[in-house]
């Protein structure tokens, strides 16, 4: 035996649109300006290697780190506290 149930009827509305924010105004996440001391780096690369977001690299002669992405910068600070030297100084931008 089968019972027949009444049905709800689905009344659709008009979801408005959703307006897409433009990229400039989203906010991604903490920033950080790096500074790098060039002739306190004894060239060890222990900088390059911590930095998570590949914002540092060897410079071409190979003495000392350069930025290469800073709009990357995520002011972790890996790059700063292990670096033996004290050539890098990371400054957060707010």
């Amino acid at each position: 035996m089968s019972l027949l149930l009444p049905q709800k009827r689905m009344i659709m509305t008009e979801v408005p649109a959703i307006k897409p924010i433009p990229a400039a105004t989203v906010r991604k996440g903490p920033r950080g300006a790096v500074r790098i001391f060039a002739t306190w780096c004894k060239g060890c690369h222990i900088c390059v290697e911590f930095c998570p977001t590949n914002v540092l690299a060897m410079h071409p002669n190979g003495n000392h780190p350069i930025v290469v992405a800073a709009e990357k910068c995520t002011a972790c600070h890996f790059c700063d506290t292990h670096c033996p030297d004290l050539a890098i100084l990371v400054k957060k931008i707010d």
